[in-house]
């Protein structure tokens, strides 16, 4: 683990409003992701992205406290993109009236996960970041919650009954299977990614289908 779990302070000191410091908070979110991948996490640092940017330190001080604070809403930035992929896909099936429909398409809400993941400069370095370093790994942890969350409303839906502990444990394990496999896909370079994928969404596709038949 590259970071023990302490406080660390990971809120921005400033959100820019005028569009001079607008693209230097983007200047510096795009270095640093390009930093993460040429020099990884251990040895990224608040100095480094301030030269990539063409800022001085100070002047990223303005806008965060540390480099895991830049992490942090790199993080942010990328869980975002992830999550739209995620309510696209899920507001295409909200008037399904047969969960098994629903079923068959797991392979597409995968397939969007990862492309939006592997467009992002960095994106296989960020989610590797956000597992790695303890002050991130809350992110992580909050922005499945909420995915698990959508999808435990979408289960609830398709099965007209209300949402239950239960309810909300397998939609939380199926939304973390379904971010390590998207993450296999982009890590294991030897492996067709398609068919990571495509395996990937039967193995939930058979653990949803078991508790169909017996919630039948």
């Amino acid at each position: 683990m590259v970071a023990t779990r302490r406080q660390v302070e990971l809120l921005e000191k400033n959100k820019p409003r005028q569009e001079r410091a607008k693209r230097t908070y983007e200047g510096i979110l795009s270095a640093a992701a390009e930093l993460l991948v040429e020099v990884g996490v251990e040895r990224i640092s608040t100095n480094l992205i301030a030269e990539r940017a063409g800022i001085t330190v100070p002047a990223l001080y303005r806008y965060f406290p540390n480099k895991y604070a830049v992490l942090n809403a790199l993080g942010a930035s990328l869980m975002d993109v992830q999550n739209r992929a995620f309510q696209q896909w899920f507001e295409g099936h909200l008037e399904q009236a047969d969960p098994r429909v629903v079923l068959d398409d797991l392979y597409e809400v995968l397939r969007l996960t990862y492309e939006v993941t592997r467009a992002q400069t960095g994106g296989l370095e960020i989610i590797q970041s956000l597992r790695a370093v303890a002050p991130l790994q809350s992110l992580r942890l909050s922005s499945h919650q909420l995915v698990a969350d959508q999808f435990c409303l979408m289960v609830s839906e398709l099965l007209q009954r209300p949402a239950d502990e239960l309810m909300l444990m397998q939609a939380r394990v199926t939304v973390d299977a379904a971010y390590g496999i998207v993450e296999m896909a982009l890590e294991d370079g030897s492996l067709p990614h398609q068919e990571v994928l495509r395996h990937g969404a039967q193995m939930i596709r058979a653990y949803w289908r078991d508790i169909l038949e017996n919630t039948a």
